[in-house]
């Protein structure tokens, strides 16, 4: 018999070793390979390509307040969430583009990091745009002083011609809130069913999404009222 060489030896055992392994005999447990390594595969590890479909804005007329400004709505930029697969950067410098100064951010940093845009405020900025965050959650209101602020606020922006845009996730509950808030804010012959049909004709028929938005925006004013008394009426007691 002719001697056989270490090299070939182990090339040898090597493909026996295989070749069980093949069979299913003698490996660890009875799922195949595929199965075994399926536990540590991530969807988010797949190369799945970014939307090259530019970012989609709705611009309210605010003609009707009397201001000759728009404001924009928008869902989050830069989202990767489930089938929603956009470019933080490609986004912003879409936004850049359409000449948007200043951007409200309705989103909690909780959600920023689920929808993978932890640093969306901060990229803003090096963008040069003024960044305004104002987090509600998701459903849900803002306080009434909380919403003053961002009343006063976006006002001083459409005052002073600034291209102003508002977002939250989807851009249709709290975004199309505060919105509505904000023609309310402007003008006092806009009713609340009013505010909520010139958004839900802008943002379909999902804008203002629940029960808690809706009586928030019919008790705004009264709200709004009381908060403003209730702060001149400090601000006077502390001047004394």
């Amino acid at each position: 018999m002719k001697p056989v060489s270490r090299a070939e030896a182990r090339r040898n055992e090597a493909a026996g070793s295989e070749a069980v392994l093949a069979s299913g005999v003698g490996s660890p447990t009875s799922c195949p390979i595929s199965l075994q390594t399926s536990e540590f595969d991530s969807s988010d590890d797949e190369p799945i390509e970014d939307e090259q479909t530019p970012i989609q804005i709705s611009w309210l007329p605010l003609s009707r307040v009397n201001c000759s400004q728009f404001l924009g709505l928008c869902a989050l930029p830069g989202c990767k969430f489930k089938d929603i697969r956009r470019n933080i950067q490609k986004d912003t410098e879409e936004l850049k583009n359409y000449g948007i100064q200043d951007i409200f951010v309705f989103c909690t940093r909780g959600e920023l990091s689920k929808y993978r845009v932890p640093n969306l405020l901060n990229f803003y900025q090096q963008y040069g745009i003024t960044t305004h965050h104002h987090p509600i959650p998701d459903g849900g209101t803002p306080d009434i002083a909380n919403c003053c602020e961002i009343m006063e606020a976006l006002a001083i922006c459409l005052k002073n011609n600034r291209k102003t845009l508002i977002h939250c996730y989807g851009g249709i509950g709290r975004s199309c809130l505060v919105a509505a808030c904000l023609l309310l804010y402007l003008s006092d012959t806009v009713s609340p069913q009013q505010a909520i049909d010139s958004l839900r004709d802008l943002r379909g028929s999902g804008a203002i999404q629940t029960i808690k938005q809706y009586n928030y925006l019919h008790d705004f004013r009264d709200k709004l009222a009381a908060h403003l008394s209730s702060r001149d009426s400090l601000s006077r007691s502390v001047s004394r």
